[in-house]
């Protein structure tokens, strides 16, 4: 009797251990593929064929799964059988496999990158896309041709590209990744772009890198931090390799990766976009590049360009309050380019007043994306669709101001 009642217990626990982890599978399944679909219609990218296998595998184990919990019933504690006994030993193997199954795909559902630009091979390479890119590097072409031209030269190996949020830091980092793989003859055998984030983690790292350089042994997994940064050193060590480390937040021990560094000899780049000063002496960088905000002139034209000419024309007293607007913009790209494209359907003048209150009460010196309630909001989010990289990878920004339209009425 005792016997019977510690496997019906043991299968109840597994059973709602399965249908928790199923339901997260799902809610991870469906994340990727928003994510797949998003570039796909919008941008018209390829998904990954890691990417495609895995969602396939994971639709299948949902579904088994889903099926094997309509199909558990637990017996009776009160039948002490050794047939029912057995058959519920039975029951709970087949549950706790599937668990494992579950848990297993789902720890392989985290993806830095889901697509891919069917146009570019070679090197596990990708294109990193923008949206309406030449709307984003107003002011910035300097820069990116800078940094294009110290990947040209021996002297310089490891880049550092610093200044606030949202005055387009991966705008040029993107665009000097996708010149360097259009130009088939680049002299590189690796272009490896990593996205690092605010919580650094040197094995996630190493997995990306890994991925790039093409070594999918199958035993990866159980290797220690030490044996993949021995692996890595192995295959890059002996290529060319361009390393782009995208929001780096503190020293990211590359040596400790495995990543080797850039000399005279290996001619290899390392190029990191960062928000600190400090993180590029930290980095033992050799030509640190400081990116400006956009003088007024520059930032008008932007913020012109995205609300439109004919908007901000189309009453005396717009054209005079959406310089205000723009102002309060501070020079920031991706400010300027959010808050234009928010304010584009806008067109009364009550309706850019609104909006100017909002900036004028909001903290000053802000940085990164503005969020606006009621109707502006809403239009933010439309056109915010080019700041995907944030909202997949859980980024917290330094401040994201979240302001409430108030009712003036």
């Amino acid at each position: 009797m005792v016997t019977r009642c510690i496997y019906v217990s043991k299968e109840n626990d597994n059973a709602k251990k399965l249908k928790t982890i199923t339901e997260e599978l799902r809610d991870l399944h469906n994340s990727v593929m928003k994510r797949v679909k998003m570039y796909e219609d919008q941008q018209k990218l390829k998904r990954l064929e890691k990417v495609q296998v895995w969602l396939r595998q994971s639709d299948a184990a949902i579904k088994e799964a889903e099926e094997m919990l309509m199909m558990y019933m637990p017996s009776s504690a009160s039948n002490g059988s050794n047939v029912m006994m057995s058959s519920s030993h039975k029951i709970d193997k087949k549950i706790s496999k599937m668990l494992k199954e579950v848990q297993e795909i789902k720890s392989r559902g985290t993806f830095d990158v889901v697509v891919e630009n069917s146009g570019v091979g070679g090197g596990g390479s990708m294109m990193i896309s923008t949206v309406d890119r030449d709307d984003q590097t107003v002011g910035l072409e300097a820069v990116s041709g800078l940094v294009w031209r110290c990947l040209t030269v021996d002297n310089t190996g490891i880049i550092g590209l610093y200044g606030v949020e949202g005055v387009g830091k991966t705008t040029v980092l993107t665009q000097v990744n996708n010149r360097l793989l259009q130009h088939k003859s680049n002299g590189f055998d690796f272009v490896i772009w990593v996205f690092v984030s605010k919580n650094l983690n040197l094995e996630k790292i190493q997995d990306t890198i890994r991925e790039k350089i093409g070594f999918l042994d199958r035993s990866w997994t159980n290797k220690t931090e030490e044996e993949k940064a021995g692996k890595i050193f192995e295959i890059l060590s002996k290529k060319r390799f361009a390393l782009f480390l995208d929001d780096v937040w503190e020293k990211v021990d590359l040596v400790k990766a495995g990543v080797p560094p850039p000399d005279g000899q290996n001619r290899s780049k390392i190029v990191f976009t960062t928000c600190s000063d400090e993180v590029c002496r930290e980095m033992g960088t050799q030509t640190k590049i400081k990116m400006e905000k956009l003088s007024w002139e520059r930032a008008w034209d932007l913020f012109k360009k995205n609300a439109g000419e004919e908007t901000v024309k189309s009453h005396p007293d717009i054209a005079k309050v959406a310089q205000e607007v723009a102002a309060k913009c501070d020079g920031l790209p991706l400010a300027l380019v959010t808050i234009g494209r928010a304010m584009a359907s806008k067109k009364t003048p009550q309706e850019w007043r609104d909006a100017l209150y909002i900036l004028s009460n909001s903290p000053p010196n802000f940085s990164g994306p503005i969020l606006l309630t009621s109707n502006i909001l809403c239009l933010v989010l439309l056109h915010f669709k080019f700041l995907y990289k944030v909202f997949l990878t859980n980024i917290s920004f330094n401040r994201v101001i979240v302001l409430k339209l108030l009712d003036r009425n």
